[in-house]
């Protein structure tokens, strides 16, 4: 079983963070992330109106200058959100992805194209975010799909101190997409 271990250590943040790619099973209970929908009419956001807020201030720069679009308006802009509470501290997780941005892999495209997801930085913090934040490679996004059957979720097993991430494609597990995120 292959395993890669990468150990970001966020002092400022009062995090220390570890990213597993093999997934451990336990019985936890999984949540849909939510997703947060800017400049676009044609997608709903399921965020509520303070993770909203959440996503607005976690993503304002990238937020800023949107990319034109060239029929006008802008390039949509995608978020997905998650917390959990971890003691009294609030960690928020956040993937984010738009057209033309470096955050994310290119998706796959054409008649061979089978995944339905991407892979992005996700970006972790404590919030209110007072002290910046730690971006980590290698997590999938799926966004503006309907969630029944393409989604991403989380879990938090509170007793290992851990954030799990798997992904939901044609209504099945994606083994490359499972990771947990250790806090220490």
């Amino acid at each position: 079983m292959k395993k890669q271990i990468l150990a970001v250590s966020a002092v400022s943040l009062g995090l220390l963070v570890n990213s597993t790619f093999v997934m451990a099973q336990s019985n936890i209970e999984w949540k849909p992330m939510r997703e947060g929908v800017f400049n676009s009419e044609n997608f709903k956001s399921t965020v509520n109106f303070e993770e909203k807020k959440t996503l607005l201030k976690l993503w304002e720069r990238e937020l800023e200058n949107p990319r034109p679009h060239s029929s006008g308006g802008f390039y949509p802009s995608f978020a997905l959100y998650g917390d959990v509470r971890d003691g009294g501290a609030k960690i928020v997780f956040s993937i984010f992805s738009t057209a033309g941005s470096d955050r994310c892999s290119t998706a796959e495209n054409g008649a061979s194209a089978h995944d339905s997801y991407i892979v992005c930085k996700l970006r972790i913090t404590k919030w209110p975010n007072t002290n910046g934040h730690v971006d980590l490679p290698n997590y999938c996004m799926i966004f503006g799909e309907e969630p029944g059957q393409d989604r991403i979720e989380y879990a938090y097993d509170s007793k290992e101190r851990a954030i799990k991430f798997r992904a939901i494609q044609y209504g099945k597990v994606v083994p490359n997409c499972n990771r947990t995120l250790k806090i220490s």
